[in-house]
């Protein structure tokens, strides 16, 4: 079945945009990044947390999915979908000590400005700023992050009412009339 890229993400925070780059069809995953140029077509709609790379190349595309999918893991866990692995922590950490950054002094009085320690490539900074903004999401406590369960979704957001069951109305309705056609299905017949 091939997806076709529309980019329309639920909350424009970095972490949930990079992890719902795998989609649901049914009850059945895609891959959204399969090429260098669907990578390029998602840094031109994502909220970056760094500067787009001017280009990507197979070797980017090649680091951006073991991240992503490790990062996916991690948060669809913390949403109560999965589990913990530590190997999963262990990448996230190593992208995070790959190039790290110091905050510093900016230019006028009660200002700041974060620094990349060394010289890394953009795209290389561009995945360790992914990969902070995924360890901020799973630092503290996110009682408000969730995974969207509806039919064609599995998207992960965060919950705007306590008891919110999918990430918007449209979902909301796909759940409700895959159940009510579920729950006729098992009803008696006359």
């Amino acid at each position: 079945m091939k997806i076709e890229l529309t980019w329309a993400w639920l909350e424009g925070h970095p972490s949930l945009d990079f992890a719902n780059t795998v989609i649901r069809r049914g009850w059945t995953e895609y891959e959204l990044i399969n090429s260098t140029a669907d990578l390029d077509s998602w840094l031109d709609a994502a909220a970056l947390p760094a500067p787009r790379p001017a280009t990507v190349t197979e070797g980017d595309l090649q680091a951006f999915l073991p991240l992503r999918n490790a990062s996916l893991r991690l948060l669809r866990a913390a949403a109560g979908h999965g589990s913990w692995r530590a190997a999963d922590v262990r990448y996230l950490n190593e992208a995070l000590l790959s190039h790290p950054d110091v905050t510093l002094l900016g230019p006028t009085m009660g200002s700041v400005r974060s620094q990349p320690v060394g010289a890394p490539t953009p795209f290389t900074l561009l995945l360790a700023k992914l990969a902070a903004e995924v360890r901020d999401v799973l630092a503290g406590p996110r009682p408000d992050l969730a995974l969207c369960d509806a039919p064609s979704c599995g998207q992960l957001f965060l919950q705007r009412r306590p008891n919110q069951a999918w990430c918007g109305p449209p979902c909301g309705n796909r759940a409700r009339v895959a159940r009510h056609h579920t729950t006729n299905d098992h009803q008696p017949q006359d």
